[in-house]
């Protein structure tokens, strides 16, 4: 046996024990993560007062619909806290309209984003200042959340007498492409997350949801805040870390046919902000070791299908093909899970390519500005790694 071959067949069983494990965490989030519509919907005795704190960047083109939604809940003690972010867009006209049609909006302008912060953290921290509930939902201007929702969520946290709920949406088609680029994306989260450990005291794992996260006040005084989180790129997972860290009880669960966003718009926002995640959520690597990273997760997931091609070893490209069915398969489920087509599942292979190209580019992009352009304005590495909370 040649050295290459043998190179191979090491590559070939880290990728299949890669494959095996994901293959089991994602039908173990399948099976065990609760779905909203399964959830009781039940009138609660005393309901809890929750404020939807919803932060809206130039959102004029989605934030209207999203909101004619919303207001159709009919959960009894609710109110919502619009906060414009210095949209330029015509974003805060259709914000005012809203208010001044329903007396549980309240409508929150900033002008100026400070320096130091990130602008949709510094968005909920104002909010927050004008929010009277015991619950607060933090929620994105362009998600869609059926009536009705509310009460079961609500039931499900008070049943299970928990802190911190988040809520994973489902994600609406767009395009061929970034469907595909998505099933990977989100397939890694669902993998990250191992969901039913959630509720788990004693393991370190934890949730987060930007789309739709519950967090009770009480718990959220016991953390650092969100002044804590100012610099932090993905806020939504940190909190969850964060509120578990204090002692609070956290979970996760299916938002599928109730809770639901078009993440991305085009594929450039998409590899824009895809990108951005994965050079920052990196954390303190440098641009050699962030390719490093990635150019060995694109190989374990390239693996199955590299040997399909007859290399001299004996059974390998059968293990191949065994292989490059459980990774369709892991790419079905998550699909069915999160709600995106079937057909991108097929494509996965496109979608890995898409994924690592599409974090060199951010990453060769990061490097020569040495820092991320975000909303319009810079943040330096240096900046955004001293800022950093979440850790693994």
């Amino acid at each position: 046996m040649t050295a290459v071959q043998v190179v191979i067949l090491f590559f070939s069983a880290l990728s299949a024990a890669f494959w095996i494990w994901e293959i089991y965490v994602v039908l173990r989030t399948l099976h065990t993560m609760p779905l909203v519509e399964k959830l009781p919907e039940s009138p609660i005795k005393n309901p809890p007062k929750i404020s939807v704190l919803i932060p809206a960047c130039n959102e004029k083109e989605t934030l209207g619909k999203a909101m004619e939604l919303r207001l159709q809940d009919n959960y009894p003690n609710l109110e919502f806290i619009l906060i414009d972010d210095r949209s330029n867009d015509g974003t805060r006209e259709v914000a005012r309209e809203i208010a001044a049609r329903d007396k549980r909006v309240k409508l929150v302008c900033i002008d100026e984003l400070p320096d130091g912060w990130l602008g949709k953290i510094h968005a909920l921290y104002q909010g927050l200042k004008h929010a009277s509930g015991d619950w607060l939902l933090l929620s994105d201007a362009d998600v869609h959340v059926k009536p009705g929702t509310l009460n079961r969520v609500m039931n499900y946290c008070l049943s299970e007498n928990l802190d911190h709920l988040a809520v994973v949406p489902e994600f609406y088609k767009t395009n061929f492409f970034m469907d595909t680029a998505l099933t990977v994306f989100l397939k890694a989260l669902v993998v990250m997350s191992r969901s039913w450990k959630i509720k788990d005291k004693n393991s370190r794992a934890f949730g987060g949801a930007g789309a739709f996260t519950m967090v009770k006040r009480t718990a959220l005084e016991k953390t650092k805040g969100f002044e804590w989180l100012k610099l932090e790129v993905v806020d939504d997972l940190t909190l969850g870390q964060m509120v578990k860290r204090s002692s609070g009880n956290s979970d996760m669960i299916n938002g599928r046919g109730y809770v639901g966003v078009q993440w991305y718009r085009t594929f450039a926002e998409m590899a824009i902000g895809m990108g951005r995640a994965m050079v920052v959520g990196s954390g303190n690597l440098n641009f050699i070791q962030l390719f490093a990273v990635g150019l060995l997760g694109f190989i374990l997931d390239m693996m199955p299908y590299i040997i399909l091609v007859p290399m001299g070893v004996p059974y390998l490209p059968l293990a191949g093909a065994v292989l490059s069915l459980l990774t369709f398969l892991a790419a079905i489920l998550v699909n069915r899970l999160i709600g995106l087509p079937l057909v991108s599942a097929f494509f996965l292979p496109l979608g890995n390519i898409l994924m690592f190209f599409i974090g060199l580019w951010a990453g060769i992009t990061a490097s020569i500005k040495r820092g991320i352009v975000w909303r319009g304005k810079f943040y330096s590495r240096k900046e955004l790694k001293k800022g950093r909370r979440f850790s693994f």
